[in-house]
């Protein structure tokens, strides 16, 4: 109404009136709208603390939040969210979604850690200028904020310490940056670096020869390659670089765990002493909420009930995510073993190629006519494996050789006996790599009728009188007693006032592999997080959940619902 009233005021009889009216128009409808977010800054925060960040995108402040685990509060700054972090928080990263009456943003990452935690600050692009951390146990948050954007800082070390420096950007964070990372003396020698560890994030360590100061440089290129020959950067070129001389942990052994008594497992990274362990926590089990985050792995045909662990400790920067598993047994694949390991389905084993050109065999007893599911993830788990695996008949006749499942370097494969006997199944590396951290989970269980549900959207928005329809994917899969049955698949969840009647997929026809709901609002306002969920009786009563699209690395089993108030 007020900008009408201007805008009458400014054009009035002319024909600009009319423009002006229209353009303004459409100014107010935008700031009705749902409010976008890309990412916040700094991206992360240390458990047990309180961190200030400011959200990047567009929005008309103050507007709602929605952060499981974490308690964020709008600040009375435009674009500032106040993050309380439970000191004991098992996750090592949450999801931050802004929503107000009209919808929401997608969900963006901020990640969790232990360290005590410093800002960026410029400039810095020169050894000179390089910031000082002085003892290096912090975590920073910086920005490449611009085109030839070069991040420094200086440590102090002394003889025979290693220094730890990772960077969380791309691969957690989704910055568009392939970041290069370097150690340098205040000379310019480098003395250490790194392009790709945690797939295009570096991770060194660097042990000092003597006592003294260090540079730690860091620079990207576009994680995108274009034409450009120099430096990238920009607003959203965030990133985390932890710096510490303490214990980093990367991964833990075994690589999975029961879900029931998850124990103990062996944390290992580096200036990690051997043998010790630290417990295993269901992920998200500390704080207030649940954490909506799955691995975004279908084609690998991961048991749907597995769920998340974590290892970590106050003293430890990093973390280790556990598969925690419900029926499965866990093993470790003991090391050079005079015969190959005999498998017991389900089963779930670690192992790892310690040695070029290594080739670990085991042994699968089979029964004609009962088809087994075998998956081999180290990839998709950031270990520097391409798996392969040959399964062979007791004729020794090769019956499957798989490399890569679908878009992933990991491997999966679905085999029918034709016979009864032992089989032998043979994993190794494409290239015929191996080492230290060429770590593998596999995992081999009886394959059994079940189905995957699956959304192309993480939100949807329901106005009063106009029906919002959502395709829902449906992919079965079969085994020794036959496929799925019809799948009832419907919303739960739904407040007072939306409908969605359900509908269902049958085995076979149009149905099959796609169904669509129709939602219905009769004009109450709600902005809440709602599930899909399909429920089979044939060949037993089960049910599972619809995923949404994969966001670096993971999908979630909830989607975000809001139902536009009638005007």
């Amino acid at each position: 109404m007020i900008a009408e009233m201007f805008a009458k005021h400014i054009f009035k009889g002319s024909r600009c009136a009319v423009i002006a009216l229209t353009f303004l128009c459409g100014l107010s409808r935008l700031f009705g709208a749902a409010p976008t977010l890309t990412h916040v800054f700094p991206a992360g925060g240390q458990r047990g603390t309180k961190v200030v960040v400011t959200c990047a995108g567009t929005f008309t402040w103050p507007v709602q939040v929605w952060a499981p685990g974490v308690e964020a509060v709008p600040s009375k700054a435009s674009g500032k969210l106040e993050i309380t972090i439970p000191a004991d928080l098992a996750a090592d990263r949450i999801w931050i979604r802004l929503y107000n009456s009209e919808g929401a943003s997608a969900a963006a990452p901020f990640l969790i850690g232990s360290l005590k935690e410093v800002t960026e600050q410029e400039p810095n692009d020169t050894l000179r200028e390089a910031q000082a951390i002085g003892e290096p146990n912090h975590t920073i948050n910086g920005v490449l904020s611009k085109a030839g954007d070069v991040d420094c800082f200086s440590v102090q070390l002394k003889a025979g310490q290693t220094l730890v420096a990772a960077i969380d950007a791309n691969t957690r964070l989704g910055s568009p940056m392939d970041a290069i990372l370097q150690v340098v003396s205040l000379s310019g020698t480098v003395l250490a670096e790194n392009h790709d560890d945690l797939l295009l994030d570096p991770r060194l360590a660097y042990t000092a020869p003597k006592d003294g100061s260090y540079i730690v440089r860091l620079f990207a290129f576009p994680a995108s390659p274009d034409t450009s020959i120099r430096f990238s950067g920009g607003p959203d070129y965030i990133y985390r670089l932890t710096l510490t001389t303490g214990p980093f942990i990367t991964h833990a052994v075994p690589l999975s765990a029961p879900m029931s008594n998850p124990g103990s497992v062996e944390v290992q990274g580096w200036n990690i002493p051997p043998k010790t362990k630290l417990p295993v926590r269901a992920f998200g089990s500390a704080g207030p909420g649940t954490f909506p985050e799955f691995e975004a792995t279908p084609d690998l045909r991961i048991p749907p009930d597995a769920k998340l662990g974590i290892a970590f400790g106050p003293q430890f920067a990093g973390a280790a995510r556990i598969r925690l598993v419900s029926s499965l047994v866990t093993a470790r694949a003991p090391a050079d073993a005079p015969s190959p390991q005999t498998l017991t389905l389900p089963t779930s084993v670690t192992g790892r190629l310690r040695n070029r050109r290594q080739i670990d065999e085991f042994q699968l007893p089979l029964k004609k006519g009962q088809p087994i599911v075998v998956s081999v993830e180290a990839n998709s788990l950031y270990f520097p494996v391409d798996p392969v695996v040959k399964l062979v008949d007791p004729d020794g006749k090769p019956v499957a050789n798989v490399d890569d499942t679908g878009p992933s370097k990991d491997v999966a494969l679905t085999y029918p006996p034709a016979r009864d006997g032992t089989f032998r199944l043979l994993v190794t590396d494409r290239y015929g790599r191996g080492g230290e951290r060429s770590w593998y989970l596999l995992t081999a269980r009886p394959e059994e009728p079940d189905f995957e549900l699956s959304v192309g959207s993480d939100a949807i928005v329901v106005s009063p009188g106009k029906p919002t329809e959502l395709a829902v994917k449906i992919q079965r899969r079969t085994g020794p007693a036959g496929s799925v049955g019809p799948v009832t698949i419907q919303p739960v969840g739904l407040p007072p006032g939306v409908t969605a009647p359900a509908v269902t997929s049958e085995p076979t026809g149009p149905t099959a592999s796609t169904v669509t709901l129709k939602f219905t609002a009769s004009g109450a306002a709600f902005s809440g997080a709602i599930k899909i969920v399909g429920q089979s009786s044939k060949p037993k009563d089960f049910q599972r959940f619809a995923r949404t699209p994969p966001k670096l690395g993971v999908a979630f089993e909830s989607i975000w619902l809001t139902a536009v108030e009638k005007k």
